[in-house]
Order: C-alpha cells, then sequence, then structure tokens
C-alpha cells in the first residue's frame, strides 16, 4: 500500500514546486508593500496624524525602504489635492514640504492656489447666471416679489451639469499641477 500523506505535506511539496522567487520578483513584492505602507501613512496623514508623528513611523524603516515609502506618501498627498479643498492642499503641501525641504514646492503651491480663485470666480459667475435664469422663469409665471427667497441654485440640475462643465478644464490643469508636485519632488 502507499504511504499516506498529510494535507500539510502535500501543501509543502506543492510549495517546493513552485519555486524561489527571483531577486527581481522580490524587489518588486518590497516596493508594493512598503508603496502601501506610505499611502496609508498618507491617509492618516491627512486623517489628522500630525507630522511629527509621521517622522516617528517613517524612522522604523532604513534608509531605502524609508524612500520607497516617502515616495508613495507624497504621491499619495499630491493626488489628495482636490479642486477648491483649500484645507485639503494646505495639509498635503504641509506634509511634502515636511518630506522634502525643496525650493519651489511653494511655487507650485501658488500656482494649484491660482487654479483654485479662478475656478472660484468661475463657480460664482455660473452661479449667478443659473439663479438669473431661474428668476426669469419664475417671473414668467408671474411669480416675483417677495414670493421668492433666496435661490438655491445647486438644487437646479443644469446648475451641476453647467459646474461639471466648468471643472473639467480645472481638473485637468490641476492633475498636471499635482504631477508637477510629485515629478518635482523625486529630483
Amino acid at each position: 500500500m502507499g504511504e499516506i500523506k498529510s494535507a500539510w505535506e502535500i501543501a509543502m511539496e506543492r510549495v517546493e514546486g513552485l519555486g524561489k522567487l527571483s531577486p527581481e520578483e522580490l524587489r518588486k513584492q518590497k516596493e508594493e508593500e512598503y508603496t502601501l505602507i506610505g499611502q496609508v501613512l498618507a491617509d492618516k496623514y491627512l486623517g489628522g496624524l500630525g507630522f511629527w508623528q509621521l517622522g516617528v513611523e517613517l524612522d522604523k524603516y532604513s534608509a531605502g525602504e524609508r524612500e520607497l515609502v516617502k515616495r508613495a506618501l507624497i504621491s499619495k498627498l499630491a493626488q489628495a489635492i482636490e479642486l477648491g479643498n483649500y484645507e485639503r492642499l494646505e495639509k498635503a503641501i504641509e506634509g511634502i514640504s515636511g518630506l522634502k525641504q525643496k525650493e519651489g514646492i511653494r511655487e507650485i503651491k501658488d500656482e494649484i492656489e491660482q487654479l483654485f480663485q479662478e475656478y472660484k470666480q468661475g463657480e460664482e459667475k455660473e452661479s449667478r447666471e443659473i439663479e438669473k435664469s431661474a428668476r426669469e422663469i419664475l417671473h414668467q409665471l408671474r411669480i416675483s416679489g417677495t414670493a421668492i427667497g433666496a435661490i438655491n441654485p445647486k438644487v437646479i440640475p443644469q446648475w451641476q451639469q453647467g459646474l461639471n462643465r466648468l471643472a473639467q478644464p480645472y481638473q485637468e490643469r490641476l492633475e498636471q499641477l499635482k504631477q508637477k508636485l510629485i515629478d518635482f519632488t523625486r529630483v
């Protein structure tokens, strides 16, 4: 009769049959691991983790590992910048500047703030136009004067559509600036 093997022995034979990871595969696996760690740290930082705590977390890694984590962290912070969200911009730039003390980061931040200002002006103009249009429709229905309170253009579907159209070129420009920030910090 044949030998009966345990599940553990069968599993170990299969693992041995798979072979070892190549050095390139090991390197990629480590990069993925540290990239994930950097992304998680970025989320924690944006969620309220202090910069000094970020430093403590980074000190847990060797120099090479730390660079991989920092690269992913900076990338995630830059990607987290949202059109018109000044608070997120401040937090992201504070983190990036702290991780990479380089001249030029402030200039990119200023470009992003300028973009935010242009977007805000366009948004306000779009809002005024929608409100004016809504008032004209109400006037045609013979509803006017004190019967009309403040009109909230945000509840009008056309406003959201117009806002999305307005945001498109600004969003594209913001993506370019975020990539510029990431590339600048890698040099």
